[in-house]
């Protein structure tokens, strides 16, 4: 794909706002790329606009796979009067292209497209099937992946490719994700006399502590850092002189490889029942939001090594690397137990920030790299 179609084809992505919604007008502009070529196209409706999509590209030998799995929802805007270029314009400067979803992941998107259309174009069949996944929903449930996966999309593949940003750096790891509500009752008093109430605004925020302290073990991950909780959101009280008898919250926890989310829930029940004991009159209870587990390939799989000499024969520099966030991988890899890596173009340090923006001969050299590793496999 030159330049200049891969530029317009961006663009064009990032001007269909899909924040949570209408997913299935990014699916109509990416199929259109395919209209006449050789390819099988099935559609995954999850509601009215909203669709996740697999084109898959016929290869030598059809009972293997490789499978390209990229998101098509971003997140909202509720700055873009703060944007220096309008958010859904889809802008090039000469180098980036701008607006939202170009990094996270409308670039990793156009990528997979470009490298499927190489081998369309060339008359060159892969040496397997290429199974292009574009899914919904991935930055709130994931529903589009799990019906991907739970619809067999993943059946037959040797390997995956999460296109999401990595600065084209493989990764070989991600942290898992536990959110988790916190509700907290207590016993309200004069704020002169606290004494005589229970805080349930202390009681949440001691939980927090209390939990983070248990699931400090020291280790430190290579690449993931440590095992991390953050409380994010706390409401409680009515009144400044009121000692509150309710409060709520919700933690952040991000896990290293190893640690399950049955475990962390466990230590959270045993916080929860010690401070009870601690604290006559208050009640906790707690609520699962989001449970990610972490992933981890094998550095020496025969697939990473493959991945390795793909980026080393496009003069990339690899160099492994591990996320800090949960990708679509976090929903079929434990299933599944594929080899995978995580690697697409964009710097994720700009994910869900102001004006986001991607250099598109990063987009370009990501489609280079993603069909010298399909056609070595």
């Amino acid at each position: 794909m030159e330049m200049q179609e891969l530029k317009t084809l961006l663009s064009e992505l990032v001007q269909i706002r899909s924040d949570g919604q209408n997913e299935a007008a990014v699916c109509d502009r990416i199929e259109a790329c395919f209209t006449g070529l050789p390819v099988e196209v099935r559609r995954y409706p999850h509601g009215p606009g909203r669709d996740s999509m697999v084109i898959t590209l016929p290869g030598r030998d059809r009972s293997r796979a490789l499978c390209l799995v990229g998101h098509l929802d971003t997140v909202p805007v509720p700055d873009a009067p703060l944007w220096q270029r309008d958010p859904f314009g889809g802008a090039f400067d000469g180098a980036y292209l701008h607006g939202r979803g170009a990094v996270d992941m409308k670039g990793g998107a156009a990528a997979m497209v470009a490298a499927a259309l190489a081998f369309l174009r060339e008359g060159v069949l892969p040496p397997l099937d290429l199974r292009l996944c574009f899914t919904a929903d991935e930055e709130t449930s994931g529903m589009g992946v799990c019906l991907l996966r739970d619809e067999g999309a993943f059946a037959g593949a040797v390997a995956a490719v999460i296109c999401e940003p990595t600065g084209l750096r493989p990764g070989s790891c991600e942290k898992g994700c536990l959110w988790l509500e916190v509700e907290a009752l207590g016993l309200s008093s004069h704020g002169s006399r606290p004494e005589l109430g229970v805080n349930a605004i202390d009681g949440v925020t001691a939980f927090a502590a209390g939990l983070r302290a248990a699931l400090d073990s020291g280790e430190t991950h290579p690449l993931l850092g440590r095992t991390t909780v953050s409380l994010t959101t706390l409401s409680g009280g009515v009144k400044t002189n009121v000692i509150p008898d309710a409060a709520s919250a919700t933690l952040d926890i991000r896990t290293l490889p190893g640690l399950k989310s049955d475990d962390v829930l466990a230590r959270a029940d045993q916080v929860a029942r010690a401070l009870e004991a601690q604290r006559p009159g208050l009640k906790l209870s707690l609520r699962v939001q989001n449970d990610r587990p972490s992933v981890a390939a094998d550095p020496d799989s025969s697939f990473a090594l493959a991945v390795g000499e793909a980026l080393a024969a496009c003069g990339l520099p690899g160099g492994e690397k591990g996320l800090y966030f949960y990708t679509d991988a976090s929903q079929f890899i434990p299933q599944t137990g594929l080899p995978f890596v995580i690697l697409g173009p964009g710097d994720d340090a700009l994910c869900h920030k102001r004006d986001e923006r991607i250099p598109l001969e990063e987009v370009a050299a990501a489609a280079d790299c993603y069909r010298a590793l399909i056609a070595s496999l």
